[in-house]
């Protein structure tokens, strides 16, 4: 299960890399949180959330560290959710036109429900 968890936040964190570095290079790509574009917070904490991991496998609380991580990726990418659907704030599209931002919850929703069952 630690492996699928490293696995998965290695993909996601490539991926948010990726988007992040689009941005700066064409700007107003994502929308933005405290005037800066919240795919950079998501590559952060996404980086945060697999050092806890890796640093922290053999300690109970290590899981603390972990969903605290978590928490600002997933809450971001519900509210990017829920605006895209209230046709207020336009999130990134994949190249078939897939909101990114529905994809970023849904691999937090993963990442968590693999971190709740790793124990």
């Amino acid at each position: 299960m630690n492996y699928l968890i490293i696995a998965t936040l290695l993909f996601v964190i490539y991926g948010s890399f990726m988007l992040s570095r689009k941005d700066y290079q064409q700007k107003n790509i994502c929308p933005k949180v405290l005037g800066i574009p919240a795919c950079y917070f998501v590559v952060v904490f996404f980086i945060a959330t697999l050092l806890t991991q890796v640093t922290g496998i053999e300690t109970p609380y290590a899981s603390y560290g972990y969903y605290g991580f978590m928490a600002v990726p997933f809450l971001l990418a519900l509210s990017g959710s829920l605006t895209e659907l209230s046709g207020k704030v336009i999130c990134p599209r994949t190249s078939n036109g897939t909101p990114m931002c529905y994809l970023s919850l849904g691999f937090c929703t993963f990442l968590i429900v693999l971190k709740f069952f790793s124990f």
